[in-house]
């Protein structure tokens, strides 16, 4: 009987240390494709708001700053002949300044959470994430991207904006290490993806 309370209490302490609880690392390094002569000396204000909402109990190894400047140098080194001018965050919500390109990313996603957990850190920047329903009993991870371009070169007023998202999910057998992994996951296929949206809009 005394054994089976153990094992009742350890399962317990199991289920609320995993509760209502994100797990943010710092992606790997990546190194993209270089797109070199695109958008060549071309000015591009780039500014990137983390909208995320993470408890005092989620477990943050990379910080928002962090997490910032990860993805800033990401594209900046995706487009090397640009002149990429990184600004601080509290420009996300001003007007986009005239005769340049801007750039501007929200962050409603980065983190990793066992089952339904995921959800609970989702931050409202621009567009609704659809999500779906995440299963119980395994890690999910989820990063989700807003982003708007803004094209005021030559007295013009052209503005693109594309909302993106990628989930994964896996059962529980490598525990953090699997929570990581798909995590880095869905952030490379996310950047990806933005990388192609940013190409895109530029290409003639």
């Amino acid at each position: 009987m005394k054994t089976k309370l153990i094992a009742f209490a350890l399962l317990l302490l199991t289920s609320n240390s995993l509760a209502q609880k994100l797990y943010v690392w710092c992606p790997e390094v990546q190194a993209p494709n270089p797109r070199r002569g695109f958008l060549e000396k071309e000015i591009i204000d780039l500014v990137i708001f983390d909208g995320r909402t993470l408890t005092n109990r989620s477990n943050v190894r990379c910080t928002p700053e962090n997490t910032i400047a990860k993805l800033a140098e990401y594209v900046k080194f995706a487009y090397p002949s640009a002149i990429i001018n990184v600004l601080d965050s509290d420009q996300y919500y001003r007007n986009a300044v005239a005769d340049r390109i801007t750039i501007k990313i929200g962050i409603s996603a980065y983190q990793a959470g066992f089952g339904a957990d995921v959800k609970t850190g989702i931050g409202s920047v621009g567009g609704t994430v659809a999500v779906g329903i995440f299963p119980e009993g395994r890690w999910n991870a989820l990063t989700a991207y807003s982003v708007n371009i803004f094209d005021y070169r030559n007295g013009q007023e052209i503005r693109k904006t594309k909302d993106i998202y990628k989930t994964a999910s896996r059962p529980n057998t490598g525990g953090y290490r699997t929570a990581r992994n798909i995590l880095n996951s869905t952030y490379s296929e996310a950047n990806q993806e933005l990388l192609f949206f940013i190409d895109g809009v530029f290409m003639n």
